[in-house]
């Protein structure tokens, strides 16, 4: 599922420009785990780094509940998760990349800067893997049920020492975009013990007032929205 966000804060795609756009107008919604958008599909040949996607179909947002949306610093989300979730049963970008040819393998990978000071804060690589971004061969494990990234995960180790948790086997899931990571309390808590880290609503709430708070309020006292 691709989605193209309005509002104030983003760029927007505008259908009146592109010799390519198809109209469809259905309406649709989907919910996150940190808000939810709604708006209508439309179609149109979508590039994606040095390739032309054919006909993509596409929401565009018209309506975002949540500040996640509103201030985040991206203008929209690229599904790459099983056609058995997506919204519509719309057919994904990366089956399109694969059906029409676009790519040499059938794999996409990524790979996140670890430097947060760094220019460059990750890649994403459809068609393959960048080999200056990993030493060694990759394990590769199956798919245990199509739509999330799911897979049969083992003991859950926090500084190589066992949670006694998974000990049995457990499902998880790869997800690269979610707004939320979930797990057992006592693992969790565990883990965030152990590398230092904070609660995720206290840490984004500070970072939203600090870089969006003067904004926010000027948007509310003037009554606009999206």
């Amino acid at each position: 599922m691709l989605l193209l966000y309005c509002c104030y804060l983003h760029p927007r795609y505008k259908s009146g420009l592109s010799k390519t756009y198809k109209k469809n107008g259905k309406s649709c919604s989907i919910s996150y785990g940190s808000g939810s958008v709604s708006g209508f599909l439309s179609q149109d040949n979508v590039e994606v780094g040095d390739v032309v996607v054919k006909d993509q179909v596409f929401i565009e947002t018209t309506r975002e509940a949540g500040l996640t949306f509103l201030v985040g610093k991206f203008d929209g989300i690229l599904g790459l998760g099983f056609q058995e979730i997506s919204v519509g049963n719309i057919v994904p970008v990366w089956y399109n990349m694969v059906d029409q040819d676009l790519v040499d393998e059938k794999v996409f990978s990524f790979w996140l800067n670890r430097d947060t000071d760094a220019d460059s804060g990750g890649e994403i690589v459809f068609g393959g893997v960048d080999p200056e971004h990993y030493k060694g061969n990759h394990t590769y494990v199956p798919v245990t049920e199509k739509g999330y990234w799911q897979f049969d995960s083992g003991d859950v180790l926090v500084g190589n020492l066992s949670t006694a948790f998974c000990e049995g086997g457990c499902a998880a899931i790869v997800d690269s975009g979610t707004s939320l990571l979930t797990g057992p309390t006592t693992v969790i808590t565990q883990i965030n013990h152990a590398i230092g880290a904070e609660g995720i609503v206290s840490t984004e709430c500070k970072q939203l007032v600090s870089e969006y708070g003067e904004m926010i309020w000027n948007l509310l006292v003037d009554g606009m929205t999206c």
